[in-house]
């Protein structure tokens, strides 16, 4: 009998990203009993809160970050970017932040290693709406 294991198996498993977005600020949740859960819709002119954690410590001490919007209207393959900000970590494990958006609309939010721009750590689409 034969049996196939695909070849990624048997290589070191790589470590993934954590990022949630959340209407909470996750470095004050309170309950370390439930796992936050990403949120997916936020209200337009709220805060948007964002933790991205890597349980074996980024590669350099500096992230980047953008947001883009999805936009039929854009010059460039549907896509707006909104923000692109390079951040310094104080915390080899984690960084957090919030920024607002005024406008509905389907955003993603993607953050790199400042060392390797072509492959993010971790992208999360999210839905910004009216109240």
């Amino acid at each position: 009998m034969l049996l196939f294991m695909p070849a990624y198996s048997f290589g070191k498993k790589k470590v993934k990203t954590d990022l949630i977005l959340s209407h909470i600020n996750p470095l004050i949740y309170d309950s370390f009993d439930e796992k936050i859960q990403t949120d997916r819709y936020f209200k337009k002119g709220s805060r948007i809160y964002f933790l991205i954690q890597n349980p074996n410590g980024f590669k350099s001490e500096y992230l980047k970050y953008q947001i883009i919007k999805q936009d039929e209207k854009a010059n460039f393959g549907g896509y707006t970017r909104i923000k692109n900000q390079t951040v310094k970590l104080k915390d080899k494990y984690y960084f957090s932040d919030y920024f607002v958006l005024h406008e509905t609309g389907r955003y993603y939010l993607q953050i790199f290693d400042i060392t390797d721009l072509n492959h993010w750590l971790n992208l999360e689409g999210f839905m910004v709406i009216d109240e």
